[in-house]
């Protein structure tokens, strides 16, 4: 397993972009990095406890199932497409 940390690219230190050459994945399910942060694929399912902090703004597309027992608390913005 390799991990991946990034702390504060900043330009003055010449470094502007960071490219993964393997593919990266969370828990199984692949990740694509794109201009404004990551894309990624995952199945329907929120199987675990979320919160959307206020200022945070969230977007999921297509179908969202909340699990038995689990719960989403929006103190922010959430757009489900």
């Amino acid at each position: 397993m390799t991990k991946i940390y990034v702390q504060n690219i900043r330009p003055q230190s010449g470094i502007t972009s960071v490219t993964f050459i393997d593919p990266i994945s969370a828990n199984g399910a692949k990740q694509w990095l794109d201009t404004y942060g990551i894309i990624k694929t995952n199945g329907p399912n929120v199987n675990e406890d979320i919160t959307i902090p206020s200022g945070t703004n969230a977007v999921s597309v297509g179908e969202i199932k909340v699990g038995a027992g689990n719960s989403v608390t929006v103190q922010g913005a959430w757009r489900i497409l």
